[in-house]
């Protein structure tokens, strides 16, 4: 099978900039740190102690989690560039970077890449290439990140699957159909829940055992896709303020 080697559009990457965080290129910060180095022994609470208070939190299972949140739009520019561009990032944790970075007083990192390599769709074998590409992306990256993740900041492997999960959903309910790109979109976020659970290292895959129906929540006034685990925010705002879809926040 010949592999076609291609890159990004101006307008596929500026949408990836302007709406994923995504970035290319050099350092735009100067606290920035490669994903690759993370893994390593005692880096994660070191890093963790460098963002803690532009997270709000002194605790590391609570700053944990909220990164995780922050470094689902990693899976959102991967997932995306497949299924609306039909190509695919090389993923290489040595090259992919957090840049931390403040937006109104939220800490907001640029997801960057240092050189991004982009694979385009096979004209025959579709399938393999995607599933290849979930497991580069899950195996590879997510799933060695977030168990060092869980084991140095005591945070549940759960919880770190689940807020990668909830902007995977966003991007296929939400971003996809109101950009119009659907000719891809509907077969690939099945194919991901039917991904095995060997590619996230868990007992279920997490993208399927997340994915519960959407129920009323009277205190929102709407369908609400209400999580099963907490991911801590409320105890990194000074209100204690709940995010929409907590398990707490939305009982019926």
């Amino acid at each position: 099978m010949r592999l076609e080697t291609e890159s990004l559009n101006h307008a596929e990457q500026r949408f990836l900039e302007e709406n994923g965080r995504l970035v290319v290129g050099s350092a735009s910060s100067q606290n920035s740190v490669k994903l690759a180095s993370l893994l390593e022994e005692g880096a994660v609470c070191s890093y963790l102690a460098t963002i803690r208070e532009d997270l709000g939190t002194d605790k590391n299972d609570v700053a944990a989690s909220l990164l995780m949140k922050r470094l689902g739009f990693l899976a959102v520019n991967c997932l995306m560039s497949m299924s609306a561009y039909n190509k695919t990032f090389k993923i290489d944790s040595g090259n992919i970077w957090i840049d931390s970075s403040m937006d109104n007083g939220t800490w907001l990192p640029k997801i960057r890449f240092s050189v991004l390599e982009v694979e385009a769709a096979p004209a025959i074998d579709r399938n393999d290439w995607r599933t290849r590409h979930f497991y580069s992306l899950f195996k590879g990256l997510y799933m060695p990140l977030i168990e060092r993740i869980a084991k140095d900041a005591k945070v549940s492997r759960q919880t770190l699957w689940e807020n990668v999960m909830l902007y995977v959903y966003w991007l296929y309910e939400t971003i996809l159909p109101k950009i119009g790109e659907t000719k891809y979109a509907e077969e690939d976020f099945l194919a991901l829940l039917e991904a095995p659970a060997s590619f996230f290292g868990m007992n279920r895959n997490p993208a399927a055992s997340f994915y519960s129906d959407k129920i009323y929540v009277e205190k929102q006034q709407a369908e609400i896709r209400v999580r099963s685990t907490c991911c801590f925010y409320y105890q990194a705002n000074a209100s204690g303020s709940r995010c929409s879809t907590c398990p707490l926040e939305c009982k019926v």
